[in-house]
């Protein structure tokens, strides 16, 4: 994890992520490379339900995503990435205030959920607390009566702008 954070540092990428399931071991080792990048740590993936988080992990998403980011917090991570679900668990965690939140699993009401399992719409995800908004397919391939990528951007900022103001 090292290695591979100081390559990634030395491209000038301004954040990048690895996965809290490697460990604190390699999560530290990420955030001692990370020069000025900001280093995320993935939690649980969105496309994993509750039955599969607990095969996989032992327990239900909202008790390893608050674990996986108490220790991303204590080795020194700038963010989380989670699903927009979890958010409201973190909220009132003080030493997770200052961890950026990446939220991937974001889907207008009028997209397909996919292989997403746990989603939000945009406005339900910055309501909920979310940094960042991962949004992919929504955008790169909308439903036809939405039109074209530009077109859902476009529904997506006007969604989002309504929340902000």
């Amino acid at each position: 994890m090292a290695g591979a954070s100081k390559v990634v540092a030395k491209m000038g990428v301004k954040m990048f992520n690895v996965h809290a399931s490697a460990g604190r071991k390699a999560v530290e080792a990420a955030v001692a490379n990370k020069g000025a990048s900001l280093v995320l740590g993935v939690t649980v993936l969105t496309s994993i339900d509750e039955a599969e988080c607990i095969s996989i992990f032992g327990d239900k998403p909202g008790v390893k995503v608050l674990q996986f980011s108490r220790m991303l917090a204590e080795v020194g991570a700038d963010g989380i990435i989670c699903s927009p679900q979890e958010l409201k668990l973190l909220g009132g965690q003080i030493e997770l205030d200052n961890l950026l939140k990446v939220t991937p699993g974001v889907r207008p009401e009028w997209a397909a959920v996919g292989d997403q399992k746990r989603v939000m719409t945009p406005a339900e995800a910055i309501k909920a607390g979310a940094d960042y908004l991962v949004i992919g397919r929504p955008i790169t391939k909308p439903p036809a009566e939405i039109g074209t990528p530009i077109d859902a951007a476009k529904k997506i900022a006007e969604e989002i702008g309504m929340v902000l103001g």
